[in-house]
């Protein structure tokens, strides 16, 4: 009833993302999507995944450990590498990568425009009829730019794939095996490719941003609650040792870091309202009449703040089992649940229980030696970024 998406004139319409999986309409080419999506980040086939995650996030570890100061660069290439190998058998080496700066492009670009559905172009459809040299056409000069982003973003690193695959080269990837898939049947349609392109562009410009948010959003809470991450090491230490690096068949001997990833999630979703679903047919909710064609966000940020002392960092509210598990709603609902949940998650607990057992994280000091306390403020945007602050991270010794 909730699983179709408003019309997004802005959006779809006129910057170019009407091919990705978190903006098609519902019906038969999006259940292809999630079939699609659901043939490499099902819960079995994320675990063949592990590899390429588990070597990324070492390569983080080797950046905090060269220049922590750049920690919030070398979190962006550990998502951004993360996502590029799975999603186009990319290699990446920075986050000057070619690949990451398109996406970093057109997901700034994009954020910039305004509340998905509810921009003036939306409300006046006939407003994206407007002639450029017009008075209030800002707003269409703007798409136009955003779009060729958008285009660049989807088609270069798809055009990649395929040139490899020509030379016999190309690496195993979620893009190289649907080409295959298609291939095998006979032919590749115009409109295949570029559901294709959709998929495998959503990917990333969805799983780089959110996860690069979570990963840096503990940072900022490790500073600000130094007693947590204390705790969290010494489980660590108890369980793990000192003698290896953390690995996903760790993870449920490690309670207090999965309270502390849920606390993370809660403390700052990193989307906190979500993409809008419009109702497929007339509902009441609580006494309340939603018609047919109404838009609606959830409110992920208020559900999760719903809880007393919200704007602590306790993990120890998880020890309750009836506390809500934020798992439950920051990766959507229903039939839009994210299909790249499993993976995402697994991203990050590898990335946390590293930096755990490996670095110690303080408050930084000024040239003076004063101790340096950041505030918990975030970025008013679509994914609720921390803003800039310092921080001190050292390998253990």
């Amino acid at each position: 009833m909730y699983s179709d998406r408003p019309r997004f004139v802005l959006l779809s319409e006129m910057m170019g993302w009407q091919n990705a999986s978190t903006h098609v309409r519902y019906g038969a080419r999006f259940r292809k999507h999630r079939r699609f999506m659901h043939q490499t980040f099902n819960q079995q086939a994320v675990a063949d995944l592990q590899p390429i995650q588990t070597d990324e996030a070492l390569t983080l570890m080797e950046g905090l450990t060269a220049t922590p100061e750049l920690f919030i660069d070398h979190i962006r290439r550990y998502t951004g590498a993360t996502i590029l190998k799975v999603a186009y058998g990319a290699d990446v080496k920075s986050s000057d990568d070619l690949y990451i700066k398109l996406a970093e492009r057109a997901s700034t670009m994009t954020v910039q425009s305004g509340t998905p559905a509810a921009t003036l172009v939306d409300y006046f459809p006939v407003m994206r009829y407007i002639p450029t040299w017009a008075p209030f056409s800002r707003f269409k000069r703007d798409a136009m730019k955003v779009k060729a982003a958008v285009d660049q973003m989807m088609s270069l690193p798809y055009e990649r794939v395929k040139e490899e695959m020509t030379l016999g080269t190309a690496s195993s990837s979620l893009t190289s095996r649907l080409i295959e898939a298609h291939l095998s049947t006979g032919s590749i349609t115009h409109e295949d490719e570029e559901d294709i392109k959709g998929v495998a562009g959503t990917l990333y410009a969805a799983a780089e941003d959110t996860s690069a948010c979570v990963i840096t959003s503990f940072i900022l809470a490790m500073v600000l609650f130094p007693e947590v991450f204390v705790k969290a090491q010494d489980e660590m230490d108890d369980v793990v040792g000192r003698a290896r690096l953390p690995g996903l068949t760790d993870r449920e001997a490690l309670p207090y870091l999965d309270a502390v990833i849920k606390e993370v999630y809660r403390w700052n979703p990193p989307v906190p309202l979500g993409i809008p679903h419009r109702v497929m047919e007339d509902d009441i909710y609580r006494d309340r009449f939603i018609p047919k064609g109404s838009t609606v966000l959830a409110n992920v940020y208020a559900i999760l703040k719903n809880c007393p002392d919200p704007d602590t960092f306790l993990p120890e509210r998880f020890e309750d089992p009836e506390v809500l598990n934020p798992r439950d709603v920051i990766f959507g609902f229903g039939r839009r649940k994210c299909p790249g949940r499993y993976f995402a998650d697994a991203g990050v607990w590898l990335a946390l229980s590293m930096i755990i057992s490996r670095f110690d994280i303080s408050k930084a000091k000024d040239s003076e030696g004063n101790v340096i306390t950041p505030v918990a403020e975030f970025e008013s945007a679509f994914v609720r970024h921390p803003k800039k602050f310092e921080c001190c991270i050292r390998p253990r010794t």
